[in-house]
């Protein structure tokens, strides 16, 4: 991460503007996708392209790819410019609309898909993304001990589904770490 430190210090100064993960939850996704050897990650939530950096790197190492879905063409923008800036932009593909409209015209089999957009609709856009990721995939949801409230019926799902092994992670705002299973 050295190559991109710099930003990544640059950007902290503006997490809370941006509602940006923890820099131990974006060392946690760089691990995970290191350690598995992902390559293709589906990101939903760019914002200014904070954790993208994070996911970015990692798959540099691991020759992968990531796309990422921002709602807000101004944010999506700004991440562009900061993949750019630090030579990450060839391989993170940025799609600006909605994450519902979005992820069901992503065609590729991910290894790990990162949730940090609106909280409600994290169960609708695990739905829309299981068929996607390979047994052995990593589900990563952000913001889950702070906004539990606004995600019931995701947590439900994620903890009562023969389909996902979940455990919650304290880390920062909390984490929902979850494993796809064969079935």
């Amino acid at each position: 991460m050295e190559n991109y430190e710099s930003l990544l210090k640059r950007l902290e100064k503006t997490a809370k503007q941006y509602t940006n993960i923890a820099p131990e939850n974006g060392q946690l996704l760089s691990i995970l996708i290191r350690s598995i050897q992902a390559q293709n990650v589906l990101e939903v939530g760019t914002s200014n392209g904070y954790s993208t950096i994070w996911l970015a790197a990692a798959l540099r190492e691991t020759g992968g790819r990531l796309v990422t879905l921002e709602f807000d063409r101004n944010r999506a923008e700004e991440a562009q410019a900061h993949l750019q800036e630090v030579g990450l932009d060839s391989i993170v593909e940025v799609r600006i609309g909605n994450a519902l409209d979005e992820i069901p015209k992503c065609d590729a089999t991910f290894d790990l898909v990162f949730l940090d957009a609106e909280k409600n609709e994290y169960r609708h856009y695990l739905e829309l993304a299981l068929p996607n990721i390979r047994p052995g995939g990593l589900i990563v949801a952000d913001d889950t001990v702070t906004m539990r409230d606004e995600m019931p019926d995701y947590i439900e799902f994620v903890f009562n589904t023969p389909l996902l092994h979940s455990v919650d992670l304290p880390l920062d705002d909390g984490i929902i770490l979850s494993y796809k299973t064969e079935a």
